[in-house]
């Protein structure tokens, strides 16, 4: 039993001893850039020096991983879409405004992913070509020729749905559509912005009831009908008009 012990002793020592040898051979090889090779002469293995060619084809293929990675090009066109519970439909603002603009040229999916975080978009699918963002709602969609409201990178703004429920239009909010003496002026969701504007941040609203945050995830947490009372406009969050939705948003203004 003793000298079982101390064969397994001896072994356990043989095999640290060959381990620690085999990782200090190769530490040694790779700091001091050698490489290992046959020979014709004793003692039939020799460590020699990599040819420079060697490292260049190393860092060749490194680059060529890297410029082979999908990036957004001039070309690139951007689809936005939104699956909600009920049913899936296209951010046209959010397509016009990307595939008009170069703001992302040259991004990763990994940097796209973090560009549209705070949104709720991420990367679907990817190509050159095309790429195809996805919001996963938890929610129900708003019905065709509605307005609603929603947030514009961290600008509240009131969106306009088409016949589809595809979010076609919107306008960002602002409080100088009241004048000095605190009437509300004409409200024109088509017409274009004049003068200077002051509009309104996601964090100037009051926490009404947790509609900051329908807000900025952007669909309700309800199924709608097909009738709608005026009186649930507000509860439902979608308005048949966008003065409603304004009027909306300016009662939620902290004072």
């Amino acid at each position: 039993m003793k000298n079982r012990k101390i064969i397994y002793l001896l072994l356990t020592i043989l095999l640290i001893a060959f381990f620690g040898a085999s990782y200090s051979l190769a530490y040694y090889i790779n700091k001091n850039d050698l490489k290992l090779e046959a020979s014709d002469e004793l003692p039939y293995l020799k460590l020699t020096a990599k040819d420079i060619s060697d490292n260049e084809n190393n860092k060749l293929k490194q680059t060529s991983v890297t410029t082979n990675l999908a990036k957004v090009t001039e070309d690139t066109k951007f689809v936005f879409k939104i699956k909600y519970k009920d049913k899936e439909v296209r951010n046209m603002v959010l397509e016009k405004h990307f595939n008009d603009s170069n703001i992302l040229n040259s991004k990763t999916q990994v940097e796209l992913n973090e560009y549209f975080k705070e949104q709720g978009y991420t990367v679907y699918n990817m190509s050159n070509n095309e790429i195809v963002f996805v919001n996963n709602s938890d929610r129900y969609s708003y019905k065709a020729n509605m307005y609603f409201l929603g947030v514009y990178d961290d600008l509240v703004t009131i969106y306009k749905t088409d016949e589809n429920g595809d979010i076609t239009a919107h306008k960002l909010f602002n409080s100088n559509i009241y004048s000095a003496d605190g009437k509300q002026q004409k409200y024109d969701f088509e017409a274009p912005e004049k003068g200077e504007l002051q509009y309104i941040k996601i964090d100037e609203l009051k926490d009404k009831d947790g509609v900051v945050d329908d807000l900025v995830r952007g669909s309700k947490d309800s199924d709608s009908s097909e009738t709608m009372e005026e009186s649930e406009e507000d509860e439902k969050g979608e308005f048949k008009t966008p003065e409603k939705a304004f009027d909306y948003a300016s009662s939620l203004l902290k004072s």
